[in-house]
């Protein structure tokens, strides 16, 4: 792009922005980039900034502006004054460098959604860089269209959990109380992939040149051997992921989770808890009251939470086992996993166990994809989605140094690959392995635990009552108003009740929690209302959803934090 273009010229054959009223034109654009459900403006391609000038002045919460060539952004400067959107805070810029830049860029911004607005012109005379940004923010938003998803099937259960957790969060410690406590000591993340089989035989070895940490779904491989983990990572809530521990007993290692987790897992025999901190509103306000516990990275896999805590430890670097995130070999699991001796147990002559393993490998959502290694391996949509979260993790200039012994896994930038090798070289450390986890048994919390939450608890019961009365209210007045618009009657003072129902729960802190279970609101408000009649329609389905929600709570929430959960 030269400076000398101005805007009614053209590059690479195309006009850059309209050459009649680009102004104009940008702002239908940003329009439709800014739905209800976004949060972050992405602009691929700067052209001469009309772009960004339509999301800003539209009022997007962020904007992240993607050039491909610092050139666009010098010949931009030269043609046209845009000095006063250059200090915006609401501006991130990614120009040049890897296109897969932009991932890091969303994280920064605090979104979790982005419109896509392009530049047609430039990303068709630079397509493969911005073919990459514009796959790597397809990513970032699969992210959030996945989390929402998993809202709709679990929320209830979590919140359930949650409250049926409530002694456990107040007496355990949080992640924060482990940080900086194995700085120097290298630390083996397992996970649970087909490779996990490889070095499990020489599991004794390995303990005593590094911190154990296991994934759940790992551990009844590694107990086959004899080796109990030093950590124990647990977060998924779903009664089918406890199962993976039934029956199983790991006394000697501590366990880490989130307050949300299957209640029977904090039930097994275990050398201590430490849970990181809730990823939802009733466990945050639980901890508001009980302690704070630090944050846990989650990026859907156990394995995220299980790398971030060695690096909240201070640990590296970091070695990956059975880290696969694809179908090497055609195998979905490591063999003693609960998956695989599921499939291999209920297999029949006529529907074999390969039979489920290859409809894994061919499903719509599966793809192949460059492996560690070189070669190429079987993947699927949600384990890339994995990999993206290491792939943005490891982007950081302060993550540990990570080495994968999966050579057959899927590829991950800035993923080193390894040998057991390379790994049983190290110095032998188990000697001040022990020493520093007899320290982390020594961690207590250190505030008055359940009996300072009993207040805190009264409190919450109490406002989400408030809540769901005043959302009852707004709820009867929406209907009432309805009625009133169909029937040419006065609406002003059923408005004037929504207007008193918002105040009250706007007015609660606690209003998050009772938000929490509400459907997306693009999902609730549909389309933009044409009249009065259909906003007093959408008012009653976002009322009702409230009082739900905030009932729900009620029903499952105990009176205090070592009382039953109600209903069960």
């Amino acid at each position: 792009m030269s400076a000398r273009l101005t805007r009614g010229e053209r590059t690479a054959g195309a006009y850059l922005h309209s050459s009649r009223d680009p102004a104009a034109e940008a702002a239908k654009l940003a329009e439709a980039c800014l739905r209800p459900d976004v949060d972050v403006a992405l602009i691929l391609g700067l052209g001469l900034g009309y772009g960004v000038e339509a999301c800003l002045t539209s009022g997007a919460e962020r904007v992240v502006v993607c050039a491909a060539d610092p050139g666009e952004l010098k010949a931009a400067f030269a043609l046209r004054d845009l000095g006063a959107w250059l200090s915006d805070e609401r501006l991130i810029f990614v120009v040049g460098g890897e296109p897969e830049g932009v991932i890091s860029a969303l994280e920064l911004s605090g979104g979790s959604k982005a419109g896509i607005l392009e530049n047609r012109a430039l990303a068709a005379a630079m397509a493969d860089w911005y073919d990459r940004a514009r796959a790597a923010a397809n990513r970032w938003n699969a992210k959030g269209a996945v989390n929402e998803n998993t809202l709709r099937r679990f929320g209830r259960l979590w919140v359930r959990n949650l409250a049926s957790n409530l002694e456990v969060t107040s007496a355990s410690p949080g992640v924060e109380k482990l940080e900086g406590l194995f700085v120097g000591i290298p630390s083996i993340v397992l996970a649970a992939g087909p490779s996990l089989d490889l070095i499990l035989s020489r599991m004794n070895e390995i303990r005593e040149h590094c911190l154990v940490v296991a994934v759940d779904t790992s551990l009844r491989s590694l107990l086959r051997f004899g080796v109990e983990p030093d950590f124990l990572v647990v977060v998924d809530p779903q009664y089918w992921n406890w199962r993976h521990l039934a029956g199983l007993s790991s006394p000697s290692s501590f366990l880490v989770s989130e307050s949300a987790a299957w209640p029977a897992v904090f039930r097994s025999p275990r050398r201590g808890t430490f849970l990181g901190g809730s990823l939802f509103p009733l466990g945050r306000r639980v901890e508001s009251f009980s302690g704070p516990k630090g944050h846990l990275g989650a990026g859907g896999s156990v394995a995220t939470s299980a790398w971030d805590l060695c690096r909240i430890m201070g640990s590296s670097p970091i070695w990956m086992a059975g880290l696969d995130l694809s179908y090497p070999g055609g195998r979905t699991h490591a063999a003693a996993s609960l998956f695989e001796q599921r499939a291999l147990a209920s297999g029949t002559r006529l529907d074999p166990a390969s039979s489920s393993q290859a409809a894994a490998l061919v499903g719509g959502t599966s793809f192949e994809a460059e492996a560690a290694d070189g070669g190429r391996v079987r993947t699927d949509q949600r384990m890339s989605l994995y990999a993206w979260w290491f792939e943005s993790r490891f982007a950081r200039p302060s993550s540990p140094r990570t080495i994968s012994l999966s050579g057959s896994g899927l590829a991950i930038p800035r993923l080193e690959l390894g040998s057991i090798d390379e790994l049983l070289a190290l110095p032998s450390r188990r000697s001040e392995i022990d020493k520093r986890l007899d320290r982390v048994a020594s961690i207590r919390l250190e505030d008055n635990g359940c009996a300072g939450a009993a207040a805190g608890l009264a409190s919450l019961r109490s406002r989400l009552t408030a809540i769901e009365l005043a959302a009852r209210s707004g709820l009867a007045a929406s209907r009432s108003g309805r009625a009133a618009f169909a029937s040419g009657g006065d609406c002003g003072p059923y408005i004037a009740v929504l207007e008193a129902s918002d105040r009250a729960i706007m007015g609660i802190e606690e209003r998050d929690v009772a938000g929490f279970l509400l459907p997306p609101l693009s999902e609730l408000a549909g389309r933009k209302a044409r009249n009065l009649g259909e906003s007093f329609a959408q008012s009653e389905a976002l009322y009702a959803s409230v009082a739900e929600s905030a009932r729900y709570h009620l029903e499952v929430l105990p009176d205090s934090c070592t009382g039953k959960v109600r209903g069960s």
